[in-house]
This record gives structure tokens, sequence and C-alpha cells, in this order.
């Protein structure tokens, strides 16, 4: 591909193209970047510093490269066609005839407390070219271009070039682009977070002149710089500087960033939905099915797809009246989209309310009205007659039938878990057969509707709804969840929502009394969801265990829950994260929005069979009694 790369830039001889490639030398493979121009392959960089945190492993695959300016001639293979034997390898800086210097950071390394564009704004380079594959979670973004790329170019100066990978790549994560030109500490350009574009351009006219006052104005990098060593570059034949008119203007910095960098919950309305596109393109069905409650979390779900409609149909509207250009983004199933996002919503989205005798007048509305809302195609069951003959077939094999009023709460809980199952069954039958009564091709995937807090203290039947193809809220937290539906409800005109948020949060597992819900999510955890979010961010990244929670907590909930109370929630949501991480093992995989996420599979490595913790809550125990003891 490469080669094939290298011929093509012949078509523009004037254009310097960086792209990224694994590339193996002396027998080690390293992830690199290489810079070809008018069909010459100039140079190979290999990464210098390797991403081995939260979801990623790429020292799975990859080394670093650890001579600082420092690069080898590698022969290139005589099978594929290069009109050279030979290439730079490893570290270094490029030059154009013109004297432009251009230097490579690639990825990880702009992360890091030693960054390479010191070194490289130290040795004079003029343009810094970053090829990235970060990944999105809430509010990363905003700090990657803010604290990262602006603060970085305003420390050292020059321009910087940042292009970032987008889209679902096969994966829990989602990359979100906004790939960006700055210089001197502004921003010039920047491409879209969150547009479904395979494809996207953007350009900036800088002078390279205003660098050299920048860096000449700050007497301190001066003198960094005057201690280095001086690193001969790699020369190549071209110009980088000239090509537009004398009056043609540099261009300006952008200064109102609103629609370009989005709040962390307004990103709930953008990401989700996006990563939701890019995987039904790639998996090559057809659409989703939710099992719709009536409640937060698939509610959520629900409004994640129609937002994924609107952002679809927008994007084909826009380029209809701006270029009227093409993208293999606008098609599914080898037919183009339309623009109305209601009509995309009924083909792509089948939902279906799965009542039993347990389910409230309160819940079947919100979910027909939703459905109603984002124009899914929408049924209604009730499960009771599947509940009852499960529970005759028990019977004959134990002689006895389970019930709410026993004593023992393995029946009530057994209860609860077989309607929970028997969902998620009737769920895959549905999206197996669902086109077929419609007289369509293909099949549906099933999304999973568990949000972050509830996976944490396994408040979920294993094999339940949770269970799916796909979870788009599987890292959220039910604080954020709420606060993405007021958004959905606002903005985005879904008029259920509001029965929605203004509920109770319940399973609907266990009989109603007097016709109203009298099972909460919050009294059988024990815990508040808003309490959950804090413990959840404690627990990681925060790092901490039973014992370093209880201390900080202290600080955080003292002037609102005694000692004692502190301690019972520290407990309480312990014991339930031990006897529950098991279900973390088989958890759907869920878009990877927060660091906090459970995930066992990739960003959550820990064990799932856990001690007691009684030393550790013996410990808070004793930390209690003295601290009772000093306050009298």
């Amino acid at each position: 591909m490469l080669s094939k790369l290298v011929e093509k830039s012949k078509k523009w001889p004037n254009l310097l193209v960086v792209t990224g490639l694994p590339t193996r030398f002396r027998g080690l493979l390293y992830n690199c970047a290489a810079a070809l121009r008018n069909g010459k392959l100039l140079f190979i960089r290999a990464k210098m510093g390797l991403a081995d945190d939260n979801v990623y492993r790429e020292s799975r695959w990859f080394v670093k490269w650890t001579e600082t300016f420092k690069h080898y001639q590698m022969p290139l293979n005589s099978d594929i066609h290069f009109d050279q034997e030979t290439v730079p390898f490893g570290d270094g800086i490029l030059e154009s005839s013109d004297n432009v210097r251009i230097g490579f950071e690639i990825c990880e390394e702009l992360w890091s407390a030693r960054s390479t564009n010191v070194r490289l704004a130290e040795q004079g380079v003029d343009i810094m070219c970053n090829g990235s594959g970060s990944h999105h979670i809430l509010g990363k973004s905003n700090y990657r271009i803010n604290q990262l790329i602006l603060g970085s170019s305003a420390k050292v100066g020059g321009v910087y070039l940042y292009a970032n990978q987008r889209g679902c790549d096969g994966d829990r994560v989602y990359y979100d682009g906004a790939s960006s030109v700055a210089q001197n500490g502004d921003l010039l350009a920047q491409i879209h977070q969150f547009d479904i574009e395979d494809t996207s351009v953007v350009s900036a006219v800088v002078d390279l002149s205003d660098n050299q006052c920048f860096r000449h104005m700050k007497s301190s990098d001066r003198g960094n710089a005057s201690d280095q060593v001086t690193v001969v570059p790699i020369r190549f034949d071209g110009k980088m500087t000239g090509g537009i008119k004398y009056n043609e203007k540099s261009t300006a910095p952008i200064h109102n960033v609103e629609d370009l960098q989005l709040s962390p919950i307004a990103e709930l309305c953008h990401g989700p939905p996006a990563y939701l596109w890019t995987y039904l393109r790639r998996s090559g069905m057809a659409g989703y099915f939710i099992p719709l409650s009536g409640g937060q979390d698939s509610s959520a779900v629900a409004a994640m797809v129609r937002l994924m409609c609107e952002k679809v149909c927008g994007a084909i509207k826009r380029r209809r009246e701006t270029d009227g250009g093409d993208d293999p983004a606008y098609y599914l199933g080898g037919k183009k989209v339309g623009e109305d996002p209601a009509e995309l919503c009924n083909q792509v989205l089948f939902t279906c309310y799965m009542a039993s005798e347990h389910s409230s007048d309160e819940t079947r509305q919100c979910a027909e009205g939703l459905a109603k809302n984002v124009n899914s195609s929408h049924c209604g069951i009730f499960i009771d007659t599947i509940v009852t003959s499960i529970l005759k077939v028990f019977n004959v094999a134990y002689g006895f039938m389970p019930s709410f009023q026993s004593p023992d709460n393995r029946e009530t809980m057994a209860l609860q878990n077989i309607q929970a199952r028997i969902r998620m069954v009737l769920s895959y039958l549905f999206a197996q057969l669902a086109l077929v009564s419609h007289k369509r091709p293909g099949g549906l995937l099933v999304l999973g509707t568990a949000n972050v807090d509830e996976s944490l203290v396994g408040y979920l039947t294993k094999y339940d709804c949770s269970s799916a193809d796909i979870n788009p809220i599987g890292s959220v937290s039910k604080r954020d969840l709420r606060q993405f539906l007021e958004i959905a409800y606002e903005k985005y005109g879904m008029a259920a929502l509001r029965c929605v948020i203004d509920s109770t949060p319940t399973a609907e597992l266990k009989p109603l009394v007097d016709g109203k819900v009298a099972q909460t999510d919050e009294a059988e955890i024990g815990l508040t969801y808003d309490e959950l979010s804090v413990i959840g961010r404690l627990r990681k990244p925060g790092g901490m265990g039973p014992y370093g929670m209880f201390l900080k907590l202290l600080q955080l909930w003292g002037d609102k829950y005694s000692i004692d109370e502190i301690e019972e929630k520290v407990n309480k949501f312990f014991w339930r994260y031990r006897v529950n991480r098991h279900k973390a093992t088989v958890s759907t995989p869920a878009i990877h929005a927060e660091n906090y996420s459970p995930d066992d599979h990739r960003n959550d490595h820990r064990p799932f069979l856990y001690p007691d913790f009684s030393y550790q809550f013996e410990r808070i125990r004793e930390k209690v009694v003295e601290l009772k003891k000093n306050s009298t």
C-alpha cells in the first residue's frame, strides 16, 4: 500500500504526504509514520512512546524506538516496487530545499510528560506532524485540543498538524477525530469531532515567519535551544513555501469554538450515535432491536439511535446543499440513505415493550410515547404465559412452585431472574425474525441497556437484557444519562422523555402494590445513582480500595453523612462489587465512553472472584472508632 501511495504522489509533486504503517526493522516491529513526496519515500519515523494504559495494549505488537535523533538506512523489499533501494528509518527531522523543517510526534508522545514537540522546537522545526489513534471518552477531546495541542504550540511555538482517526475501528472504542491545525497557541482549523464521513479535509494558510517571531520572544527557550546538540536533518528536494498569491491572507484563528468543542454531556448526543452508524455499516446488518422498558436506560438507547438517524440524514442534506459530494458513509445495505430521519429510524429501529403482570401503566405509556417520538417500528407483548410455562416445568422436576411471599430470598430472586432472561431470549428471537415479517432481507443487532453503575454493583440479571450485541451506555453513569435525556427532551423534541426523566428507576420484576410500583433500584441497591457515580470514579481511575475510598468520602461527604453512614455505604458497595464482579466477565461489549468503565475484557483487568474484604472492613471500623473517640 505504501508503494502505491508513493507512486500516486507523483500526481501531486508539491504535496508532502505523511501516513502511518507498521514497519519491521532488524526483526522488530515498529509503529511508524512515513513521509513521501513526488514519487519518493523520504523517511520512516518510528514511534518512541507506546500506549499501554486503559484500553491500549500497544506493546503486544510493537517495540519503541529508543535512539533519539538517530536513523539508519533501511533496505526496501525488492519484491515491492519502489524507485529507490533504501529509506532513512528511525528518528530524525526533514528539511526542504527552502529550509523548512518538518518533525514528527506520534500519538502517545504528545501525552507524555517528556513530549517530543519540545526537542523538535529546540531544533528549529517549523511544522510538527502528529498522526494519532486517540479514542473518545467524555471531555477528552477538549483536553486534547486545548491543553495538549494548543498548549504545546503555545509553549514551544510552531505549526502543529494533528490528524486523528475517526470512526469505529471494529472495537469498543470510537475514535473521535477532531483533526486540527494550530500555530503558536492558536487554533486555525478543526474538523468536526463526530461527523460521519469516511473522508474529511481541512486546510489552513500559515505564515512560517510567525514561528520565528514567537520563539524569539521567549529568551529562556532560546537559551535551552542553544544548549542542544545540532541535529543534521534529512534533506529533500522541493519547497514547502509559496504557491499562493502575494496578497493572500493567513488563516485567522478560530475564537468561537462552541460548535467544535462540546460539553461532555453534549458529546453523548453525538459520540454513541456516530459509533452506532459506523458499527451498523461495518457489521452488514439491517438495523437495531431494543427491548424498550419505558425506563431511563432503554429510553436513552432508543434516543441515541434516533439521534444517529438525525446525524446521518443531516450530513447527507448538508452535503447536497454545499458541494454535492458523496461518501461511503451515506449508504446502508448498498442503498443511499434519504434525508428524512423519521423514515430512516422506522427502517432501522425495532422496539418492543415486554410487559409482565408486574409492569405499570406508567412505563407502558412512556415506552409507547417514545416509540412514536422516534418513529420506531414498535410492538407490545405479555410474557406471563411463558413465565408460567417455565415454572410449571420446574414444578414437575422439583415438586414446588417458588413464590414472592416466601421468606427465602432465593425464590424471590429466581422469579425476578426468569422474567429478565425471557426478555433476553425474546429479544434475539425478534431480532432474527422481525425483518422476515416485513419481507426484508437481513437481521437486527440487539442493543443492551445496562448503565455502568448497575454493572459495577451487579444490579442486573446475568444473561438478561443487559446481554446483547453492543451496549451504547455500558460505560456511562446514570447521572450522565439523566442529563443526556434532558438534552434529548429539550433540544430534539422527544416529548415522551419528560415522563421517563421524572420516573423513579425500577426493574418492575416484583408484584405491584395497589397498582403501583413498589420496587425501586436505589432502595434495593442501598445507594443512590449519584452516590454510585462518585464511588465508581474513586474506584477507577481513582484507584481506591475500601479503606482509601472511606477516607476520601469522609472529605467529600462528611458534611452530609455521619461517619457510620459513610462506613455503611462503602461496605455496601464493595460487598455488592465483590459478589457480582463475575458478571463483568460476560458483559456486553460497551462503547468505551468513560475511564471508570468496569469492562473486564479490555479496560478493567481485575479478579472476578474476590476475597471477603474482611481485613479492609475491619480497618475501616477501627478508623471509625478512632475518629469518634477523638471527636468527643
